[in-house]
């Protein structure tokens, strides 16, 4: 493989932490799968501008998203959850597709900015909408207060101190927040989704509801629920390892005090949320 060199050291280091007992054998293979899954996710998304919505939504089945599309057609929010995972690009534009509605996603902007107009131009061909991370806060709360349905790839290293550290294949990562204290500010639910692979290339991604009736919404709760959806894609990753994008930094620096972090008040972030 002729690969950047740091980029392929930290994906190597993901995933020997991840899966220590497994051989080298075993865990080569699963860092060549990922780099095989990036490749065919970005020769699909160049492609987006030769598709039809047909034409995705024979390649994207996504069983159980009847839950959303009803919530929708009733006029209530619901917040999607998924990850770098098989493509998860193909998920969000297949999503929008058979709900009925646009789905406002969040997304980290490209440092190219040419890149990233053309790459949102992509990502909203079929209706969605694109809301950059640092500038989310208004347009998700005015999304959900009038019924829409909101996305997140919550899988990547969040703000060490505004964000909860929660255990990821053993090790505390700060994970962001955001989708919990939505749901639980607004009392929505929150369904997630992971794009799998078919033998011929298509992809199943199966819905499902993330419990959360049991959770109240302070700051304990918000915690709950997000380690309930790592736990989730835990899970999913475990299966089919390949399908997951290693080669970012994951993990990287320490959790705060115990003290500091338990004592602290809610994020900034949450504190966002509340104040819109």
């Amino acid at each position: 493989m002729t690969l950047d060199r740091r980029r392929l050291a930290i994906t190597r280091n993901n995933v020997a932490h991840a899966f220590a007992e497994r051989t080298v054998t075993e865990r080569e293979a699963i860092v060549k799968g990922a780099y095989e899954n990036l490749g065919i996710t970005l020769a699909e998304l160049l492609a987006v501008p030769a598709l039809s919505e047909s034409d995705l939504l024979d390649r994207v089945e996504i069983p159980g998203i009847d839950m959303v599309r009803d919530r929708h057609q009733r006029g209530e929010a619901s917040i999607l959850l998924s990850a770098h995972f098989g493509n998860w690009e193909y998920l969000a534009m297949a999503a929008g597709l058979r709900i009925g509605g646009p789905v406002t996603i969040v997304a980290h902007p490209q440092k190219n900015a040419e890149a990233d107009r053309e790459l949102n131009a992509y990502r909203t061909q079929f209706g969605n909408v694109i809301v950059p991370m640092h500038d989310a806060a208004r347009p998700l709360v005015q999304a959900l207060t009038r019924g829409g349905t909101v996305a997140f790839l919550a899988d990547q290293h969040a703000h060490p101190e505004r964000d909860p550290w929660i255990p990821f294949f053993g090790r505390p990562t700060p994970t962001y927040e955001a989708p919990a204290a939505l749901a639980l500010r607004f009392r929505v639910p929150i369904f997630y989704a992971f794009a799998e692979r078919c033998a011929d290339g298509r992809y199943s991604a199966v819905l499902r509801q993330l419990p959360m009736d049991d959770l109240g919404t302070d700051r304990n709760a918000i915690i709950e629920l997000t380690r309930r959806h790592v736990h989730v894609l835990e899970q999913a990753v475990m299966r089919l390892p390949h399908l997951w994008s290693w080669q970012h930094r994951r993990w990287r620096g320490q959790p705060p005090s115990l003290a500091h972090d338990g004592n602290r008040h809610a994020s900034t972030s949450t504190q966002t949320f509340q104040d819109q």
